[in-house]
């Protein structure tokens, strides 16, 4: 039987215009994110080696890297570092956790199932000042109430695990989703096999679901990560006046805006990404590793 003859070129051709739509389409995102976030970044790293008070002054003579040695030893900014990572690992841990559970448990379709996704997603569809709104309501007023014990956002050594709480409910949904998606792409061939060649439930979970399931934990963890890090929202509501509750995000925006510390405040942010960027590049290329290995 004779092969079709295939046509380099027009096959080429056709590839080149697929990626330049797609170039297209990501066009008006990769702008915004630019001009939003890229350009006001890297304007403001020049401020960051003066000693700039105020954000309405002109006034910035040059420092040095004066603010990046004061940030290094000052107690409140390493405090501030500390409860970030403590809410982000509990913030994942929660995330992770929830979400899978719940993919693991509607991700089949049936009617109730996708009614189901629908209720769990909402929360992430709503903002996070509102979910921390409702969820001091309930910590404050209904949680003190029917317990008799104080509110765990009025006690210091409680806050950042209420607030992982908090920020777990609202995107477990998301995590969940991801978790779904990658549960349906799982051949049902596979547990056919395994079921012929003696394989139980358990077995069949270790071996079949989580190994062609790690890109999913790999997006999860990337995202919830970048998320956790650079959380402000969340302590800005419920734990403006705690130290043991303040985030690095909340210390830059304390310092730029209310303490006239523009110059240490910017770096304190550019801390802040170089932590988010590095740590992100080292999780994502060890679970990339992962999933080769799986």
């Amino acid at each position: 039987m004779a092969k079709p003859v295939v046509n380099t070129k027009t096959e080429m051709a056709l590839s080149k215009k697929i990626h330049l739509g797609n170039m297209l389409f990501l066009l008006p995102t990769v702008l915004l994110f630019t001009f939003v976030v890229l350009i006001p970044f890297f304007q403001g790293i020049p401020y960051s080696f003066t000693s700039w008070k105020s954000v309405v002054s002109t006034n910035h003579p040059f420092n040095g890297i004066a603010n990046y040695k004061y940030l290094l030893g000052n107690k409140y900014f390493k405090m501030s570092l500390g409860v970030t990572f403590s809410f982000t690992l509990q913030y994942m841990f929660w995330s992770i956790l929830f979400g899978f559970g719940l993919a693991l448990l509607i991700h089949r379709e049936s009617r109730f199932n996708n009614f189901s996704r629908t209720i769990f997603f909402l929360p992430f569809t709503t903002s996070v000042t509102a979910g921390a709104i409702i969820w001091s309501y309930l910590w404050t007023d209904m949680y003190g109430t029917l317990t008799g014990l104080v509110s765990p956002l009025g006690i210091p050594s409680q806050i950042v695990p209420a607030m992982a709480i908090m920020a777990s409910w609202r995107d477990m949904g998301y995590a969940m989703l991801i978790f779904i998606a990658a549960l349906q792409t799982v051949s049902k061939d596979y547990y056919e096999a395994a079921t012929v060649e003696g394989a139980n439930k358990v077995q069949q979970f270790f071996y079949i679901t989580i190994p062609n399931i790690v890109p999913a934990f790999t997006t999860n963890t990337t995202l919830l990560l970048a998320w956790g890090l650079r959380t402000f929202d969340l302590p800005a509501v419920v734990s403006q006046n705690i130290v043991e509750g303040q985030t690095t995000a909340m210390y830059i925006y304390q310092s730029i805006f209310a303490n006239n510390k523009a110059s240490l405040g910017q770096a304190a942010a550019i801390i802040l990404t170089v932590i988010l960027v590095v740590l992100t590049q080292i999780v994502t290329r060890t679970l990339r590793r992962l999933e080769v290995e799986a």
